[in-house]
């Protein structure tokens, strides 16, 4: 984010905080309730929110030298993202062409060829099929016919997306617009990744993103966590296509009370929250990115969800003193949004199932979660 950008900003927020206010919507929404209880609510999610749009995968700092790569289910497509020899990413669906197994698991770095760990079948890191095994059993089939299945890949500002669906194309200039440039100015190709939770929780996926959309709650639920490092119930909200950028000020903003503008710093004085649309939360912490991918956990289960939670830190800890810094944040990360925010979100699916309304009501100061859900209908909808 550039600093005249910052400077706009961090002079709503101030005036906000002057006068305790927030961003305001201009009327109260009723989100109904079966939007996460509904099997036909969720289907139609699952087809034009995770099947028809690339989704977010994670950070192009994960995967630094030829071979390293990684693996992914969440979407419900196994998806294969691995780095060549020429520098550049290649997406596959991760499945052998001879009987379907799982190529490579996890993460790591390949060296020489992908070998199929059922029978041997070998690729290359351009997904070209080297070895048909064994030799003289395939008669009239040449390795060509066999190629992995390619999924199209972009990497952009540190970000790397894949559209889930063979033959299914990513818009470089939609992804991220109108962010490009905000998200490009962090430099998130050069943060190193320091480590990956990956969880399953009993609720609606949408409800982990309800969760960053408002700060309200800090008072009440985060008083022993969060509340001491920010300020509660005042936010500044800006919708942005599809995205969404929300910023909560931390309580050290008001230092800058008083100070040259040229001095100011937005990035340290503040979390900056982006939603990524439909499923992805880039959280700015000051001094490093939390991210946070958010899936249903399959066709049938609207009340589960998978999530995935990765921090990213400028560089590399080399000392003991360095990962101590990096672990505390992590459990504070834990602590807040796994040991809190989920159990009340277990509470709340509970409450939607229970038939007590028909409607959540969300307040004015909450436009970030009617921008969100409006979002998603505007999509499922094909609007």
């Amino acid at each position: 984010m550039d600093h005249p950008t910052q400077v706009l900003l961090l002079k709503s927020l101030l005036t906000m905080i002057e006068q305790r206010q927030t961003s305001m919507a201009d009327a109260i929404y009723l989100n109904p309730v079966e939007s996460y209880t509904s099997l036909v609510q969720l289907q139609r999610e699952q087809r034009h929110l995770f099947d028809l749009r690339p989704l977010m995968i994670g950070l192009g700092s994960q995967l630094v030298c030829p071979g390293d790569y990684l693996t992914d289910d969440l979407s419900g497509v196994p998806v294969l993202v691995v780095r060549d020899n020429e520098g550049s990413l290649n997406a596959f669906i991760n499945v052998c062409r001879h009987r379907g197994a799982r190529l490579l698991i996890g993460s790591g770095n390949i060296a020489g060829a992908m070998t199929c760990p059922y029978h041997g079948w070998a690729y290359g890191l351009d997904g070209r099929l080297q070895r048909l095994n064994p030799p003289g059993s395939f008669e009239g089939l040449s390795c060509a016919e066999r190629n992995l299945t390619r999924l199209s890949v972009l990497e952009q500002h540190g970000l790397i997306w894949v559209h889930p669906m063979p033959g299914g194309q990513i818009n470089e200039a939609e992804v991220l617009e109108p962010l490009a440039n905000e998200v490009r100015d962090f430099g998130f190709q050069h943060y190193s990744h320091y480590e990956t939770r990956r969880l399953r929780r009993h609720f609606n996926w949408k409800v982990v993103i309800d969760t960053f959309l408002e700060n309200w709650h800090f008072s009440t639920l985060h008083r022993q966590t969060v509340l001491p490092i920010f300020i509660p119930n005042t936010s500044h909200f800006e919708g942005l296509g599809a995205n969404l950028r929300l910023i909560m000020p931390r309580r050290s903003i008001v230092e800058l009370f008083g100070q040259p503008e040229e001095q100011w710093d937005l990035l340290r004085y503040s979390a900056i929250i982006y939603l990524l649309f439909p499923n992805t939360l880039l959280v700015w912490q000051g001094d490093h990115l939390e991210v946070w991918r958010i899936f249903p956990a399959g066709p049938g289960c609207v009340d589960q969800c998978f999530i995935e939670v990765s921090l990213h830190v400028p560089t590399a800890p080399t000392s003991s003193k360095e990962k101590d810094h990096w672990d505390k944040n992590m459990t504070l990360l834990m602590k807040t949004v796994d040991g809190e925010d989920f159990q009340m979100a277990r509470h709340l699916q509970k409450g939607y199932a229970s038939s007590a309304q028909r409607y959540l009501t969300f307040g004015r100061n909450e436009p970030a979660l009617r921008y969100f859900h409006c979002a998603i209908q505007t999509a499922i909808n094909g609007q």
